[in-house]
């Protein structure tokens, strides 16, 4: 093509106009972008609707739910709570909504206390929740601490080294304590000398590192014989320093771990105390488990003689036969029938449950691992989603607790011992050796050209 100088008047021509069509395009995106509002769904479900969670949250409410927004008209965060709220009002037509603009009701933001722009206030049969950020999962929680706000306490003894509901060491129970706490329990430790308050609506055993003294012990056991609900997580030294307690509720800690062989198959960690369950019986505090549980040098449960003249047992759960109980060398273990050793099925956790003094019912969760809900290991798998599930299940019964704001499912990897071997070669021996030939071939080519 001959470009001469009418050519290049002409390119410079169609370049201006392109270049000042594409910016009149853009403005007119712009302006269109303040005018109307486009929502694109990319949630696990697609559905734009709210979590499970949060609708059966909703269900469950009984009285009209108030939600009070302070953020101003023209603040692109009013739109976003607008379509939030909506969400929730398709399930919860009860629900009242009002935006506020802090400018123009500076008396109100300080009656509520509101720092930021857009907080939110919900209001539940005249108690307060104030969420710093719209998000369905701060909503969500906000709205499941008022409507869980028994005002009956958790209780946890404290003192003797157990591990503490609102402790921050990795073998403590903070984590967990927290959630307790966003749900609407009040969490009060039990000291020396002190009895379970009666209005308690769950007593918490979680790993003493000395003797209990006399006292405390009394108190315990006078709660467990008066109807108390108690979860108890058992610690390594329980069978010993709490045999009472067992011989109260009447079951028994079968001394040594529970050994899961296949834990490098399965998690890729040399480490045969981690014990791995997925399959959980049909139990009204599993309604909503569907993933894994991991548990850390678990302990095996046994019920004496006399449990069931006592109480009404539940299996909560159970390993596998491939499972035993390792009583020389938890690290390099080896089944030994000779030795005592026991194989699977080996029950990991019981409930217990009978009618009580008051003729109301009386619940116990007894787990034979402490670890699983400890700040190191509560995030894995299912382990805080079945604590929250316990807790609910002793405390009202309910044993669907919602969890708002979990995980979504595409965010566990679960590869079988195969495709991890394959990938392990792919990535490790394959891609590289493929490069290495590439490189092999490209240079013998140089050299012969």
């Amino acid at each position: 093509m001959r470009i001469d100088r009418r050519t290049r008047r002409w390119l410079r021509l169609n370049s201006v106009v392109m270049g000042i069509g594409f910016l009149a395009v853009l403005a007119l995106a712009a302006w269109l972008s303040t005018r109307y509002t486009v929502a694109v769904e990319w949630s696990t479900t697609g559905s734009g609707e709210l979590s499970d969670s949060s609708v059966e949250l909703l269900e469950g409410l009984d009285e009209p739910l108030e939600v009070v927004a302070f953020v101003r008209p023209d603040d692109f965060l009013a739109g976003h709570i607008e379509r939030l709220v909506e969400r929730y009002q398709r399930h919860h037509p009860e629900l009242r909504f009002r935006a506020i603009n802090p400018d123009a009701r500076p008396q109100l933001v300080r009656q509520f206390g509101v720092e930021g722009q857009g907080e939110m206030v919900v209001e539940y049969q005249g108690r307060q929740e104030q969420v710093a950020a719209p998000s369905e999962q701060r909503l969500s929680a906000a709205i499941g601490r008022l409507a869980h706000a028994h005002g009956r306490p958790v209780v946890y003894p404290s003192g003797h080294g157990e591990r503490d509901l609102a402790g921050d060491a990795n073998h403590d129970l903070g984590s967990f304590g927290g959630y307790l706490d966003e749900r609407g329990h009040d969490l009060a430790p039990l000291e020396a000398g002190d009895d379970v308050p009666d209005d308690a609506s769950l007593l918490v055993v979680a790993g003493p590192r000395s003797d209990w003294a006399p006292p405390l012990r009394d108190a315990v056991t006078d709660w467990v014989d008066a109807g108390g609900n108690l979860l108890w997580l058992v610690d390594e030294d329980d069978r010993e320093r709490l045999d009472f307690l067992a011989d109260a509720l009447g079951i028994a800690i079968l001394p040594g771990v529970i050994i899961e062989p296949q834990a490098e198959a399965l998690l890729g960690v040399d480490d045969p105390r981690l014990l791995l369950l997925a399959d959980y019986p049909r139990h009204p505090a599993l309604d909503r488990l569907d993933g894994m549980a991991l548990f850390v040098g678990a302990r095996a449960l046994e019920l004496d003689d006399t449990a069931h003249e006592r109480w009404q047992v539940g299996q909560l759960l159970r390993s596998e036969e491939r499972h035993w109980i390792e009583l020389q060398d938890p690290d390099n273990p080896s089944f030994d029938a000779a030795a005592g050793e026991r194989r699977g099925p080996l029950n990991v956790a019981l409930t217990l449950s009978r009618t009580g003094p008051d003729d109301a019912e009386q619940r116990v969760a007894v787990v034979g691992d402490a670890d699983f809900l400890s700040n190191a290991y509560v995030g894995n798998g299912d382990n805080l989603q079945l604590g929250m599930q316990l807790v609910d299940w002793l405390t009202d019964g309910s044993g669907a607790g919602a969890m708002p704001g979990r995980a979504a499912p595409d965010q566990t990897l679960e590869l079988t011992r195969t495709q991890t071997i394959a990938i392990g070669i792919g990535l490790l021996l394959v891609l590289p050796g493929l490069w290495l030939v590439g490189a092999g071939w490209a240079w013998w080519r140089r050299v012969r050209g």
